[in-house]
């Protein structure tokens, strides 16, 4: 890895050809796979009719269920994006992945892909979006990049900035020929990807920033924790005192006394003590 220790959840999904394939490597073989597809299915049964059935419209997935087109529209992007955001999913995502590992990895890149379709479905609600394109979602790749990795000067198109710099420049750039072609829901896409990325890095802990943030949710899994605890200890009290008065009848008229309830909490009890000392 470039810059930091590797997670000890980053090894490879499969081996293909002798050569492992990670998350992100499997991310770029789909996409690339779909990229094909898509532009097969173009060729031959039309642009218009395919783009129309891939395109994540909040209407079509509201009255009629088709769900696909939360995932289906990211698959599509301009040619020469493709190329630059498939390098960008390289190079973030093997660095995002090495730090947080596989699995966090991949459900870091499906909330950039669902959330935001979630949100325009939402919105669709009263007003019907329609979107379609892949490149904000990869742009959380970078911008979770940058969260961990703020000050790591990238030299893209012959600058040197900070990652930090980059994600802002990029974020600034695409925001506004979105703006400027009123592109509304693309714009919300955009910063909604921005924000995943970099919450999604904060909550685990890595980067900076929105520290009330993390402090709340600290502080509520620690209530959280101390709920179960008090939970865990009114019933082991509860527990205590009904063995105990178990006992205390065994002790009056034998053994033979205990009902079925009686003799299984008995058992219970047993066996719970067992497993204390065998730790």
């Amino acid at each position: 890895m470039l810059y930091h220790e590797q997670s000890e959840d980053y090894r490879p999904l499969f081996w293909m050809g002798g050569r492992p394939i990670y998350a992100y490597g499997l991310l770029i073989i789909l996409h690339i796979l779909a990229f094909i597809a898509v532009a097969l299915c173009m060729s031959f049964f039309g642009g218009q009719a395919v783009y129309l059935a891939l395109t994540l419209d909040s209407y079509q997935v509201i009255h009629y269920g088709e769900v696909w087109r939360l995932i289906s529209y990211v698959i599509f992007m301009p040619s020469l994006w493709f190329v630059f955001a498939m390098g960008f999913l390289f190079f973030a995502g093997q660095q995002v992945e090495q730090f947080v590992g596989y699995k966090v990895f991949l459900k870091l890149y499906a909330g950039l892909v669902l959330v935001p379709a979630v949100v325009l479905c939402l919105i669709g609600l009263g007003w019907p979006q329609q979107y379609m394109s892949g490149t904000e979602s990869i742009f959380g790749v970078f911008v979770a990049f940058a969260t961990i990795y703020p000050g790591v000067v990238l030299n893209i198109w012959f600058v040197n900035l900070t990652t930090k710099g980059w994600a802002y420049v990029l974020l600034g750039v695409y925001s506004l020929i979105d703006l400027a072609s009123h592109n509304w829901p693309g714009l919300m896409v955009l910063w909604l990807c921005g924000g995943v990325g970099y919450l999604g890095m904060r909550l685990i802990g890595a980067g900076r920033g929105m520290t009330w943030f993390t402090d709340w949710l600290e502080n509520r899994q620690a209530l959280r924790l101390a709920r179960q605890r008090n939970i865990r200890v009114l019933k082991d009290a509860k527990e205590t005192q009904s063995i105990d008065e178990i006992l205390e009848k065994i002790s009056k008229e034998g053994v033979g006394s205990l009902n079925a309830k009686e003799r299984a909490a008995l058992e219970r009890a047993r066996t719970n003590l067992l497993k204390r000392d065998q730790r």
